[in-house]
């Protein structure tokens, strides 16, 4: 019989965690019959999923606690009978797994993206809660289980450790977009970038002082901030107000996001926190240098002076000197991008997710799931 599995997530913009669900779709295999339910809205995604050949159901979830949608969702749930039910981010973590036992859905998984700073102690008891009735929870990256078991309480029996994985495929044969053209930049200067939605969490102006400090030790750098958020207009007013005109180019939301990252020569994560970015995985998959901070999941993957650079949180004259010497250095950036490349493509698949997940459903549904710790 081919086990129906539901996708739950809250709406379906270009980020990380969709992006990732897109990728893992993609490498379904014909065991299992995939549809995927949006709470909120659709987005970017939604036309990649259908044009997948998996089904996109949105709810529209009315904003604040819409009691409503639980019986709504429980309804849609019973008519679609799924064997297993995978929630992705808060919200869809909370109605999905809430009414997915409701519903008796034998297995419920939810994949947790990040270290979820932001939780505060509400957020922290509805987890711990919920996971007592799901199958499992899957951690992206050994901190994040960490954090799950350690700081909030869940039985270790509950959490295993899978990698986010990227589409390899989806990186061979990209021709980068012009953007020295396109935005006027310097031909004779590496061009950075940081891409990422213009939110406080993303560190963008933290990397603004950083770029204003390189520039007055005399190297010369170019950035592109790739993205659209509510930080735009106050990140506008840094740039004046720290001279940096010149220097820094808002590029607004992208389509094109792996033709931008194929033309860029160094990837900069300044994140407060972060799981484990599909950004980073997707520029290692073209060879770029990256230049990050040691948060999150970062460290599982990129090994500092390795595969890039990492530098502890709010140290800005780490930061400043990091990125002086992959500028100043074509032969630095060429070694670490064929690192990063190499590790990329061993380790961190969509493909080899997709499979694991898989085996994960078949292996619950046998009764062979203990209490397995995925490795990387």
């Amino acid at each position: 019989m081919i086990a129906r599995v539901v996708h739950i997530i809250d709406r379906l913009p270009p980020d990380g965690a969709e992006r990732l669900l897109c990728e893992i779709l993609r490498y379904r295999s014909s065991g299992f019959e995939y549809e995927v339910l949006c709470l909120v809205e659709g987005g970017e995604f939604e036309k990649n999923i259908r044009e997948l050949g998996v089904p996109v159901t949105i709810l529209g979830k009315k904003p604040g606690v819409d009691i409503s949608m639980l019986w709504r969702l429980w309804r849609w749930l019973r008519h679609k009978q799924p064997q297993v039910v995978h929630t992705h981010l808060f919200t869809a973590d909370t109605w999905g797994r809430l009414a997915a036992r409701l519903a008796l859905v034998p297995q419920v998984y939810s994949t947790v993206h990040s270290v979820n700073s932001w939780q505060k102690w509400p957020h922290r008891i509805v987890d711990k809660m919920l996971a007592k009735v799901t199958t499992s929870l899957v951690a992206c990256t050994t901190l994040v289980a960490e954090k799950l078991i350690n700081k909030d309480g869940i039985s270790d029996k509950r959490v295993i450790t899978l990698a986010n994985g990227v589409d390899l495929e989806r990186f061979e044969n990209i021709s980068p977009v012009d953007l020295k053209s396109e935005f006027s930049l310097n031909p004779s200067l590496p061009v950075m970038a940081v891409l990422g939605r213009l939110e406080p969490v993303k560190g963008q102006s933290y990397l603004l002082n950083c770029l204003a400090e390189l520039r007055d030790r005399g190297v010369a750098a170019q950035c592109l901030f790739i993205g659209d958020g509510p930080d735009l207009e106050a990140l506008r007013q840094d740039v004046t107000r720290l001279k940096l005109d010149e220097t820094v180019c808002f590029t607004g939301f992208r389509r094109d996001v792996p033709q931008m990252l194929a033309a860029i020569d160094v990837l900069v994560i300044p994140s407060k926190w972060e799981g484990l970015p599909m950004a980073l995985l997707e520029a290692m998959a073209l060879g770029k240098t990256v230049v990050a901070h040691h948060v999150g999941g970062i460290p599982d993957v990129i090994r500092n002076q390795k595969e890039g650079l990492l530098v502890e949180p709010g140290n800005q004259d780490a930061m400043v000197s990091a990125l002086a010497d992959v500028l100043r250095s074509d032969a630095l950036r060429s070694e670490y991008g064929s690192a990063a490349l190499a590790r990329v493509q061993k380790h961190y698949s969509a493909e080899a997710l997709s499979r694991a997940y898989e085996d994960l459903y078949r292996q619950t549904q046998s009764g062979c799931l203990g209490s397995r710790r995925g490795k990387e």
